[in-house]
């Protein structure tokens, strides 16, 4: 049945106030903030691109070297405050002290191969250096694979030359190599809050990993805004940030320090080193003010152990390693926005529907009677303008209608009329 108390809906306040209510409270904050549906699937991909693989060698540095720069500590693990209190800053950089006392890449990843060949430029490599773990390794595939088995995925040869197994206070072998699965974009941080987990190979060790992927798209909302672009990466973001944090603070820089805005000099004294560290140590303060947003789009890689055992210590404590894709299933969460504008005017309908009686007719009615008012507010305006306007109309000759008309036509008449008297009365006076 139709809405019939239209006049009641739009002039009792109660009426009124909920029907705007349930308009503007149920069915515009929605299409403002829209619902999100995910959706979750299985699919066979024809083509696999594999991630990137940071590698960092365990121990970061070499050691032994450390005391010829005034570095009493035996280990850059172990950094406390006044450790670079006696480095010849005077004599040699931080600079030229990191490439002395890191890895470089050929120390480090001896052999490397990639999708059933090795030393090719199917692949793209780049180094950098981090506080504690020195200089690590990251290497970037530039081509996907089409086939799944353990001779398209990744090998490498890492070499070592610690062959004694030590072991930290958590368990963990001090001697061995660091391995992180990310996407392309992302950067291994000191600060590293998302990719905290990481594959550890030890020394003299073989070792096969299968990979699996699933991607991720988000919806950008108000209320969780991401970013829409696939060469976007949030761990850069921060980084880039927090290291410009850092550098205007201590005013200097060194190759720890990436991406900066401005160009600073050398740090040359040990108070700058001490400051920064202490900055690593407590990143907080400095990434508050970062406005880093979430990626739409991410992949996820997860790992699966398939075997590892000893490897061949004869010729020497080096590793080995695959990790390879076994299958090309991946499996998709996608988010959608809920809420359209077709659904709005279904939600409106039903809530109007529902609470106050209203069906489609009943609309066409309150629009019919809403536009009825207003029309007829115009027309009592209009009507009120013109009254005045007449009010104000100095009086003139001219008829306006027919009434003045006829006045008019009498007062000729009698002017006529006195005319013609007057010219009788002075005849009679001539004779």
């Amino acid at each position: 049945m139709a809405f019939v108390k239209v006049k009641e809906c739009l002039t009792n306040p109660r009426q009124l106030t909920k029907l705007i209510v349930v308009v503007l409270s149920e069915c515009v904050y929605k299409i403002l903030y829209p619902p999100i549906t995910s959706y979750y699937k299985f699919r066979y991909n024809e083509t696999i691109k594999y991630p990137s693989l940071t590698i960092c060698r365990r121990p970061s540095y070499k050691n032994y070297l450390l005391p010829h720069y005034g570095l009493k500590t035996t280990s850059m693990d172990d950094y406390y405050a006044k450790t670079f209190l006696k480095f010849p800053f005077n004599t040699t950089s931080i600079e030229n002290f990191l490439n002395r006392t890191t890895y470089a890449f050929g120390e480090v990843i001896a052999l490397y191969g990639f999708n059933g060949s090795g030393l090719k430029n199917n692949i793209k490599t780049r180094s950098t250096y981090l506080t504690i773990r020195g200089l690590c390794h990251t290497i970037i595939p530039q081509e996907t694979v089409t086939s799944f088995v353990v001779g398209t995925g990744y090998y490498l040869y890492l070499s070592h030359n610690a062959r004694d197994k030590t072991k930290d206070n958590d368990g963990l072998s001090t001697s061995g190599f660091e391995i992180y699965i990310h996407n392309e974009n992302d950067v291994i941080t000191d600060q590293d809050n998302v990719h905290s987990e990481f594959l550890y190979l030890e020394t003299a060790e073989d070792m096969h990993v299968t990979l699996s992927v699933q991607t991720y798209s988000q919806v950008s909302t108000s209320k969780q805004p991401c970013v829409d672009d696939s060469t976007y990466s949030k761990s850069q973001c921060m980084e880039k940030c927090f290291h410009n944090a850092i550098a205007r603070k201590i005013g200097c820089t060194v190759p720890w320090l990436r991406h900066l805005d401005e160009e600073y000099p050398q740090c040359s004294n040990s108070t700058s080193i001490d400051s920064l560290y202490e900055a690593f140590n407590d990143p907080t303060k400095f990434t508050e003010s970062c406005n880093c947003l979430m990626p739409c789009n991410n992949s996820i890689y997860q790992y699966q152990i398939e075997n590892r055992r000893d490897g061949d210590t004869i010729s020497g404590p080096s590793s080995q390693i695959n990790i390879y894709f076994q299958s090309n299933l991946v499996t998709e969460l996608t988010d959608v926005v809920s809420y359209d504008w077709n659904t709005f005017l279904a939600d409106v309908g039903g809530s109007l529907g529902f609470l106050l009686g209203l069906s489609v007719i009943g609309v066409v009615t309150v629009l019919e009677e809403f536009i009825r008012i207003v029309f007829r507010i115009k027309r009592g305006e209009a009507e009120e303008e013109k009254k005045i306007e007449d009010d104000n109309k100095l009086p003139t000759l001219e008829p306006s209608n027919g009434e003045s008309l006829k006045s008019v036509m009498e007062f000729m008449a009698n002017c006529d009329m006195y005319e013609h008297l007057q010219k009788e009365n002075e005849n009679d006076t001539k004779y």
